[in-house]
């Protein structure tokens, strides 16, 4: 490696074809080396098995994505599981009536319908009575009662009896279940959120001009996560219109002050995956400036909800910072922090803040920077054969490692040592003192790092697509 070499001594240096040639065949070679580790060879073969599973799925994907939507709607809705358990008796009683009295209802189909059979036959069959007694089941379960038709048995009439008293009790659950729902959405504006879709989905907090843009390059990265809660007070008609032009995401839109901690909880936000508290401007009027407290206090909601959540703080004052460390915020993001950056290389560097807009600002679909999982088989390898593997393999450009730090406790690390009066005292004096101890897992960043440098299974790559 030449990093210590200055970069116009670099930008001034020759090189020859023929060193190019070796440089290319070096890597060739390596590239073949790993080919034939084992693990790399086990690697391309799961491939091919995720391949021939994903053709499996594809074909069956249809027909299970109907059940498990069948299935989370019995589940999750009561109105569905009442009229779900209507319809079975309404099926029973229907079955139970054929059987036990098939030609009176046969002979009542027989005279009512003067030939106008299903089959087009001159006699009812089997269907055409089966329906006819459905007609009749539909017509004592809703009490309606024409009485065209009626069981003639002494056995066909207890049956009904037993029919008509469980049909009263279904009925009444029913009309519950209904009135609840309707009074539910007159009450909230917003129907009851499904629990089962919600596990690892995103949910964005206030509303201003960049969630659009968050919502577009999200929609680009097919990898990333397509459940998605939009937690703010904007016009509903505008928030409509932001979901409807988004087919891949299921975005859900909360009406609510999300500085409430009932709000958050109805976001499902103990299941989310990450959390992003914005400046909001909804309600806001247009000389108006987002409230910063508003982003510390959901930040404070939040973490005392989920400690594991992943909360991503957006604010506009520096100030804020300091509250927002506090309040044990994963990432805080200022827009103005990288400003003087780009600034100052627009004459130091003019091609660099270009460079970054195409690096970060591009929305097309598996293109530019992007974090990639290591493969297990390759975790203990060296920065040289990872980037020889991504280069050679699939054409990316290996320019670092994200590392996932675990969190740091006080009381994890003081134990049961001491007396508890001692532990207590050291945690009052530093939190009197405004330091806090107790931090969440976070993400530190590693940049081109030498030939051998080690990566484990906390890394993943950083690879330019």
């Amino acid at each position: 490696m030449k990093n210590n070499i200055p970069l116009d001594q670099i930008q001034a240096e020759e090189v020859s074809p023929n060193e190019l040639d070796a440089v290319l065949d070096t890597n060739k070679e390596l590239y073949e080396k790993l080919n034939t580790i084992p693990e790399i060879e086990a690697l391309d073969s799961i491939d091919v098995e995720e391949q021939d599973k994903e053709h499996i799925e594809d074909v069956s994907k249809p027909l299970f994505s109907i059940f498990e939507k069948l299935r989370l709607l019995y589940s999750g809705n009561e109105l569905a599981r009442y009229a779900s358990w209507a319809l079975v008796l309404i099926l029973i009683s229907t079955s139970a009536l054929t059987f036990l009295e098939y030609d009176h209802f046969n002979d009542s189909v027989k005279g009512q319908s003067e030939g106008s059979f299903i089959f087009g036959g001159d006699e009812p069959n089997w269907v055409d009575t089966f329906f006819h007694t459905f007609w009749w089941s539909i017509v004592t379960f809703t009490t309606v009662g024409y009485g065209d038709v009626s069981p003639a048995t002494h056995l066909g009439k207890f049956l009904t009896i037993i029919i008509m008293l469980l049909n009263f009790g279904v009925v009444t659950l029913l009309g519950g279940a209904v009135a609840s729902v309707l009074v539910a959405q007159r009450l909230t504006g917003d129907e009851t959120l499904d629990e089962n879709k919600f596990e690892g989905h995103l949910v964005i907090a206030g509303w201003n001009k960049t969630v659009p843009s968050i919502l577009n390059l999200i929609d680009a990265n097919r990898d990333s996560t397509s459940v998605i809660i939009l937690i703010n007070e904007m016009d509903k008609e505008v928030i409509q219109r932001v979901i409807t032009s988004y087919d891949r995401l299921d975005i859900t839109h909360i009406p609510e002050n999300f500085t409430n901690e009932s709000v958050l909880k109805k976001a499902f936000l103990e299941k989310a995956g990450t959390f992003m508290i914005l400046p909001d401007i909804s309600g806001l009027l247009p000389h108006e400036t987002p409230d910063e407290d508003k982003t510390v206090l959901t930040c404070l909601t939040a973490k005392a909800i989920s400690e594991s959540c992943n909360v991503v703080a957006h604010v506009l004052d520096v100030e804020a910072v300091s509250h927002l460390q506090r309040a044990n915020a994963n990432e805080i993001v200022i827009p103005d922090e990288h400003v003087p950056h780009l600034l100052a290389k627009h004459v130091t560097d003019p091609g660099v803040p270009q460079f970054f807009d195409d690096l970060i600002l591009k929305e097309e679909e598996d293109k530019g920077l992007q974090e990639v999982k290591i493969p297990k088989a390759l975790a203990g390898q060296t920065h040289n054969k990872l980037s020889a593997f991504y280069k050679f393999k699939y054409g990316w450009l290996l320019v670092g490692y994200a590392i996932r730090k675990a969190g740091f406790s006080l009381d994890e690390q003081m134990g049961e040592s001491g007396s508890p009066l001692i532990r207590n005292m050291i945690k009052e004096q530093l939190d009197g003192a405004g330091i806090n101890l107790t931090s969440d897992e976070h993400v530190i960043v590693e940049i081109n790092p030498p030939d051998d440098y080690q990566v484990d299974s906390k890394h993943s790559a950083l690879v330019l697509r």
